[in-house]
């Protein structure tokens, strides 16, 4: 078998395959035998995990601290300077809520051979306070590619969820609005794709087609930092 159907059936096991690419390869398993049991491997080393490990929210008093900073009051400019300059202390807090997703894309890499490795490839966590969304994102640095897995939460009626950038002490940047499929891919624009690693993703409630403003208007309903496997 080769590399890249390692990986798609590695992706496959771990939810993160945008939904039309899902639909394909579930197909595919149906008429390749030797495919199904590669995700049936996969399946065998993640499940363990999912029973073990418990995601852990950040602390409501500094989530709070998050969204007033980060995005600031309703009628106040954003000013997250304070904030990004503790930002090893904010990514500690959030360490518990990421374990569970880092050890099993983690174990996923490790499994494969180092030849087939993919270089550049990243994952985040994103959950919030009262854990209404919840989503897996997969970065591949060399495709520019993110793939969506939202496990939890949709936008209401008239609403859209949006996803947002943070670079160190930087103002937020726009990657433009989550599509309405839990599994989902968008495409990082090549000016921004140098600032992913190391930085933080987050999910804001915005008006029906994204933040009319160029900056989140409603509030955070998901962080998570951005980690390389």
């Amino acid at each position: 078998m080769d590399r890249d159907d390692r990986l798609l059936a590695a992706e496959y096991a771990l939810g993160v395959l945008p939904h039309a690419e899902r639909q394909r390869f579930s197909a595919r398993l149906e008429q390749e035998p030797d495919l199904r049991a590669e995700v049936d491997v996969w399946e065998g080393h993640f499940e363990p995990l999912t029973n073990e490990i418990e995601a852990t929210p950040p602390p409501p008093a500094m989530y709070g601290l998050i969204e007033q900073r980060l995005f600031g009051a309703s009628s106040t400019p954003a000013t997250p300077k304070g904030l990004w300059s503790s930002i090893g202390f904010w990514r500690g807090l959030a360490f518990a809520s990421l374990v569970a997703i880092a050890v099993m894309a983690s174990l996923l890499f490790a499994t494969l051979r180092p030849t087939d490795a993919p270089e550049g490839t990243y994952v985040a966590n994103l959950s919030g306070e009262t854990n209404l969304v919840q989503l897996v994102a997969l970065y591949e640095a060399s495709s520019g590619q993110l793939r969506l897995n939202r496990t939890k939460g949709e936008a209401a009626a008239e609403r859209d969820f949006e996803l947002w950038l943070i670079e160190g002490d930087n103002a937020p940047i726009s990657l433009g609005v989550l599509p309405r499929e839990a599994h989902a891919s968008l495409q990082v624009p090549a000016a921004l794709r140098a600032k992913m690693p190391g930085g933080v993703l987050a999910i804001s409630d915005e008006p029906a087609g994204g933040s009319p403003t160029g900056q989140a208007t409603g509030p955070v309903l998901a962080v998570g930092a951005i980690s390389q496997i």
